[in-house]
């Protein structure tokens, strides 16, 4: 069955799809609801729940700031501008703790150090099924990819095992992605590296959680001139255009591929600068209209703004 089977029409979700793009059990939204009024949900003519991109957004923060150690009876009370200042001085990070993707990758470990990718694949597969996507990126896939990446350096991994795991992952993530139904009235995301960069793993994972938002996603892959980035954007109505850096000394200049994509989208849509090298570009250097999103946090935050704007 087609994950985004559970979205209504205009822009609403049912509460099984609001549990999966936010992490939360169908029965603790329930109670949070009964409870504390967190969100007021719509009902439909069949009387059943009914959310709006706003709410799973707001669910979203909630969620965050409960996993930081506060409570949701305090929260309840805060909007949305609070909540996000409240996660934000707390650095976004939930205090540490296991996580239920640590078995997976646990379990990956161990089968990519015996050369085995069914094995890799089946643990995967598995969290899939299980967890939601945020989930599966951020405490399996992303964790798994930078642990294999360690070892390779360390010497513990062959670079054939970290090959191997690396497209296991980069084909599983286009497999996923491709079983969410396309909306026809969601907004546009336009993705793609720059000139020089080649590594694509982030900004697939990025895609996906993309369009388990609604978003119409087009990947355009890796190393493609700024120039084509921005004419294809506009040629599809982009409300925004994903970059991501990885590599922080890039061969061509990626201040100056970011002017040229700027200059050729003329403002008509907004550019978000992901990847673990965002952190080293500064923010006052950048063209208008850019914006840096150095955390997966900051990039989902970021897709539930932009879905709430444009579902509203």
């Amino acid at each position: 069955m087609n994950r985004l089977a559970t979205t209504s029409a205009a822009g609403q979700f049912t509460i099984k799809a609001v549990a999966q793009a936010t992490g939360l059990s169908v029965e603790t939204l329930r109670a949070w609801e009964r409870r504390y009024e967190v969100v007021t949900p719509q009902r439909d003519s069949a009387g059943r729940r009914t959310y709006s991109a706003a709410d799973v957004a707001r669910l979203r923060l909630l969620r965050t700031a409960t996993e930081l150690g506060h409570t949701i009876s305090r929260l309840a009370r805060l909007d949305e501008d609070e909540l996000a200042k409240l996660v934000a001085d707390s650095g976004g990070q939930a205090r540490p703790g296991p996580s239920r993707g640590q078995s997976y990758v646990e379990r990956a470990i161990d089968a990519t150090e015996h050369s085995d990718p069914s094995g890799v694949e089946e643990v995967l597969t598995s969290a899939v099924a299980l967890l939601p996507p945020n989930e599966v990126v951020n405490t399996v896939l992303v964790p798994l990819v930078r642990e294999v990446g360690e070892r390779w350096h360390r010497g513990d991994v062959s670079i054939a095992q970290e090959h191997m795991v690396t497209d296991i992952v980069r084909r599983l993530i286009i497999s996923v992605s491709r079983g969410y139904l396309r909306s026809d009235n969601g907004p546009c995301l336009v993705l793609a590296t720059l000139s020089g960069e080649r590594h694509e793993l982030g900004i697939l994972m990025c895609s996906w959680l993309a369009a388990t938002r609604r978003f119409r996603t087009h990947y355009l892959g890796v190393d493609v001139p700024p120039i084509e980035i921005a004419r294809f954007a506009l040629e599809v109505d982009a409300r925004a255009v994903l970059v991501s850096l990885v590599m922080p000394e890039n061969e061509v200049p990626v201040l100056e591929q970011l002017r040229q994509l700027a200059d050729h989208l003329s403002g008509r849509c907004e550019v978000w600068i992901g990847g673990v090298a965002a952190r080293m570009v500064a923010a006052d250097e950048l063209p208008a209209g850019c914006l840096l999103l150095p955390t997966g946090h900051d990039f989902e935050q970021r897709l539930d703004l932009l879905a709430a704007q444009h579902f509203s």
